[in-house]
This record gives C-alpha cells, sequence and structure tokens, in this order.
C-alpha cells in the first residue's frame, strides 16, 4: 500500500508541550522497512534545539530559528572579539538570552559529540546520574532525565519530565525556547499520485512552516525512480510551571488531606504539625513505600520501628488489629510526594494505638521486646555457624538473593493477596532450599543412595541424629508447616493451607499481619531451636 500524502505533509508531529517527556535536544535519523515493493528507500530524521530563555529575552529569542542560532549544531568556547564565548550560554550577535539545558561537546579526534546535562538543572533538582538516567533520590528515585543513543552508540535523544523541567524554568523565571527540523524521504519506482501542484507544497501556520517536494531521483539513487520529502520546521514555547515547590520552595496547594477522626474529621498535611493524636493506615501502605528505591523498614521492638519511602522514615507502631499507627504530625513533616503514598492507605482510627508505639512516644518507656524480622538474619547465621562447627562445613549455601529475600521476609507481606502464602514462600527460599543435603548427609553418615532426602527430612534427620525422633518431629513441624504453605502458594486451591498454619502456630481469622508476624516468629524460633541440639 502506498504512503498517503498526509505523511509527507507532517500534520501528525506533535508539539512538545503535549509529550510524557520533553526532550530537550534530539538528533534521531532513521530507516524504515518499506511497506511495498515499489518503496526501495525510506528514511526519517527529526532534530530538536532548545534553550531556557529569561523572561525578558522572548522576544529576541523569536527572532532566531533552526538555520539562525538554534539548530543542532555543537557547542562551542572560546574568545570572540567582544569577550569570551562560554559554551553553556545561548545568545545572539548582540546578548547573552539564557542557557543550552543540554551542552554539544563535539570531540574532533574521535569525531564524536558528548552530551552533558547541564550541572544547574542537575544541582537545583537534586539529581543523581546512574548510566544514562538521572534520578531524584528525594522523591523516591523517580527518573527525571534519560539520554538515549542510536545503535552506533551516538546520543541521539535527552528528555525530562514535564513537571521537573515547569518546577526548574518557574524558580529561574524563565521558558523553553525549542527549534526543530523534521523530514520524511522516500525513493520509489512509480511517482506518487500526490495533489501537489507541480510536485510541490508550501504550508505556513504560526510557528509552522512545512514543505513537500517530488522529483527524480539522483545517484545514488536508481535511474528512473522518483524522491519524495516532507519537511517541518518549527519553533515553540515550553512554559514554565506555576508553581515551584522543589526548587524555589513553594508550598504545594495539593494539599492531601488525612483521617482524624471517625465521624468523617479529616485534617490536612499542614494541620497535622499541631494534631496531638495518630493518624491509622491499612498495612497495604508498607508495600506501596518499599517499592521506592531508599525505603526503609527497620524495626526497634515486636511492634514498633521505622518506616518510609525515603531513609527518613517514621516512627510506627503495629496495633491489635494489624493496622499502622502513626503520630499525625510526623505524617505532616513529609514531603508532599510521599504523603500521598501515605494517604491511599489512611483510614479512620479504629483499635487504638500500637500500646508499644504509645510507651515509646508517650510515656518514654520503649518496649524491650523485639520484633522476628529483627531476629531473623542473626538466628540463621548462628545456626550455620553452630552446624559448621560441629561438623566442619557450612549448612547453607551462599546466594546473591539473600539480602533481598531478608529484605522481603517481614509481616506486612501476609496483608497483600495470597500473602502468608507468599511470606511462607520466601522462608522457604531463604532457608530451606540453600541447605546443602550432602553435607548434612555427611555430618551424619547417611549413606547416599539415588533419592537424595529434601531438604526438610534431611533436616529432621539431622536433629533425630542428635536427640530423638520425637524431638526432632516437635522441633521441625514449624518449618513442615511453613512448607506446606509454601506449596499451597504453588498449587492454588491446595488443602495445605489449614494444616500449614496450624503447625506454623499461626492463629487462622488473626489480622493478617498478625499471622505474618506469628510466621516469623515460628520460623526464627525453629531456627534457634535447631541451632540449640547442635551446640
Amino acid at each position: 500500500m502506498p504512503i498517503s500524502q498526509a505523511y509527507f505533509e507532517l500534520g501528525d508531529i506533535q508539539p512538545l508541550k503535549q509529550r510524557a517527556w520533553i526532550p530537550l535536544r534530539e538528533i534521531t535519523e532513521t530507516t524504515l522497512e518499506p511497506p511495498e515493493t515499489n518503496i526501495v528507500r525510506l528514511e526519517t530524521w527529526s532534530g530538536i534545539a532548545t534553550a531556557a530563555v529569561e523572561r525578558g529575552h522572548r522576544t529576541a529569542a523569536e527572532a532566531m530559528g533552526w538555520s539562525n542560532g538554534l539548530g543542532v549544531d555543537a557547542h562551542r568556547a572560546g574568545v570572540e572579539s567582544w569577550g569570551y564565548k562560554s559554551s553553556d550560554v545561548f545568545r545572539d550577535w548582540s546578548k547573552p538570552l539564557g542557557v543550552n539545558l543540554v551542552i554539544d561537546q563535539h570531540v574532533e579526534q574521535d569525531d564524536r559529540s558528548i552530551w552533558h546535562l547541564h550541572p544547574d538543572l542537575v544541582t537545583a533538582l537534586g539529581l543523581v546520574r546512574e548510566g544514562d538516567s538521572w534520578f531524584r533520590p528525594e522523591e523516591g528515585w523517580v527518573e527525571v532525565v534519560r539520554l538515549k543513543h542510536d545503535e552506533t552508540g551516538k546520543p541521539r535523544l535527552v528528555e525530562i519530565r514535564p513537571e521537573f523541567l515547569g518546577d526548574y524554568l518557574a524558580a529561574r523565571d524563565m521558558a523553553l525556547y525549542c527549534s526543530s527540523y523534521h523530514e520524511r524521504v522516500q525513493v520509489t519506482a512509480t511517482k506518487p499520485k500526490f495533489t501537489w501542484s507541480k510536485d510541490h507544497y508550501q504550508q505556513a501556520s504560526g510557528r509552522d512552516r512545512r514543505e513537500g517536494i517530488i522529483t527524480e531521483a539522483d545517484y545514488p539513487d536508481p535511474d528512473e525512480h522518483f524522491w519524495t520529502r516532507g519537511a517541518l520546521w518549527r519553533t515553540e514555547w515550553v512554559e514554565a510551571g506555576t508553581l515551584s515547590t522543589r526548587v524555589r520552595g513553594d508550598d504545594d496547594p495539593y494539599t492531601t488531606t488525612f483521617a482524624l477522626k471517625n465521624d468523617g474529621t479529616r485534617a490536612t498535611a499542614a494541620q497535622l504539625s499541631g494534631a496531638m493524636s495518630w493518624l491509622y493506615f491499612e498495612p497495604a501502605v508498607v508495600a506501596t513505600l518499599l517499592r521506592h528505591r531508599s525505603a526503609r523498614l527497620h524495626w526497634f521492638s515486636q511492634e514498633t520501628g521505622s518506616l518510609g519511602a525515603t531513609n527518613f522514615g517514621v516512627h510506627f507502631g503495629v496495633n491489635d488489629l494489624g493496622l499502622i499507627t502513626v503520630f499525625a504530625k510526623d505524617i505532616g513533616g513529609l514531603a508532599p510526594w510521599e504523603q500521598r503514598l501515605w494517604s491511599a492507605q489512611n483510614v479512620t482510627p479504629d483499635g487504638g494505638v500500637s500500646k508499644e508505639l504509645f510507651a515509646a512516644q508517650m510515656e518514654v518507656n520503649p518496649a524491650a521486646t523485639v520484633a522476628p524480622e529483627q531476629e531473623l538474619p542473626d538466628a540463621l547465621t548462628k545456626l550455620n555457624v553452630a552446624f559448621a562447627a560441629r561438623h566442619g562445613a557450612p549448612l547453607l549455601r551462599d546466594h546473591d538473593t539473600v539480602p533481598a529475600l531478608l529484605k522481603r521476609a517481614h509481616r506486612f507481606v501476609a496483608a497483600e493477596p495470597d500473602g502468608l502464602l507468599d511470606l511462607a514462600k520466601e522462608l522457604t527460599r531463604l532457608f530451606a532450599e540453600r541447605i546443602d543435603v550432602d553435607a548434612v548427609m555427611s555430618a551424619i553418615g547417611l549413606p547416599k543412595s539415588d533419592k537424595k532426602p529434601g531438604s526438610m527430612k534431611v533436616l529432621e534427620k539431622l536433629i533425630e541424629h542428635h536427640r530423638t525422633a520425637a524431638e526432632a518431629s516437635t522441633t521441625m513441624a514449624p518449618l513442615f508447616g511453613i512448607y506446606d504453605l509454601r506449596l499451597a502458594d504453588a498449587h492454588l486451591g491446595s488443602g495445605k493451607v489449614a494444616s500449614g498454619k496450624a503447625r506454623a502456630e499461626v492463629v487462622d481469622g488473626d489480622p493478617a499481619a498478625m499471622q505474618g508476624r506469628q510466621l516469623l516468629r515460628s520460623f526464627v524460633d525453629t531456627l534457634r531451636a535447631i541451632t540449640t541440639v547442635l551446640t
């Protein structure tokens, strides 16, 4: 099917301000697969150049365009007759107008370009570069700017999220002036049947200028073929945002509210600073927060800890219904973006404030209890050391997934759909699947056979070797219960859930987060019991 005339009139090129990512610089050349045999070559080329322009210089900037000061030529620095020319300064022939947010450095010796993101943009937005992306740690490591290369490794596109660009431009009282050129070319064996007068097309509308042409093909294209080109020149503005909450520190008017009382009374984040009360959250908020890089979940006691989407977590407690309670003022002190994460799981008060949290915050009497999550790494290490001291080899094989599994091994996993089964799976991967069965068999003198016993059975044999069969069965019951739950996770509809909970000492009917804590407690206590057997 022939390519339509409209394709070469480029009416589909979207204004930059409508895009989900705003290009700061682009040089993209693409060879496309022709949709029919009549087309022997089909290519596109797009170039976008931009500069952040001060408010008072907008008129002067608009006198410049693709072939007049704002194209994709490399930026250069040096001494001119009038003084020093800085590569980051965007200027006309007489004066500076703004700054180049991307600086294109051409390396003559290697004939290659290096694109630099302006350090002021990086510093003002608090960005950290990793690979070809710039992230903002203060907002959960959201990706703010990204650089893309072509198949040869040349930089082809730098783009930024609009809300961050708007914030920066607002702080500097600037707008982004953009100049672009887009070209589409085809070579065909037959002449396209377009309605262009005399095989030419021209149109000017606002800041857009379009041209089209059909002519006989020239070298290196085949003789007696036809060359068609459509082109678009455009200048446009991407305006600053109305606020600069990040760079200038403007107050965010889009306030989040939180439920303070059961009667529906709600308070804005700003009002929480003076509220002597606690907020209540569904435990599912933990999964939402922990999806963010640098998120924090740390335990102070069995029912209290620190939680947040960044390292600056808030002091929380878990009440008898498994709800998370936090002092209202602490939530009011969070950044607006993190407050929105918390608010999605905010519920009206129920079950009272966590007893251990109240004791720590109001009575200055922190609980002496310990969370099983906090004990878990130590319990694994001591069991491994005890086995090695007794039998001369580690019990557990090392694996690079262990840190991630330990991070995932917390009670709030149980609050997710099928979460208790998922938590059982994580614990099984953390322990049972890492047991060196051969080392245990060698330690207890178990003869090798064609059918090697499973890790749980061989561990039971190890305890029986040092104690009695009855003691081994009693000690291992919680681990077999956890393994039953793990099997139930692998086989939906399995009848092992009830028996697994019973053997793992999980109380069916308790809140999900409580069941998660009970499962972890049984797991840790069993590891410590086995350690005692070996010492």
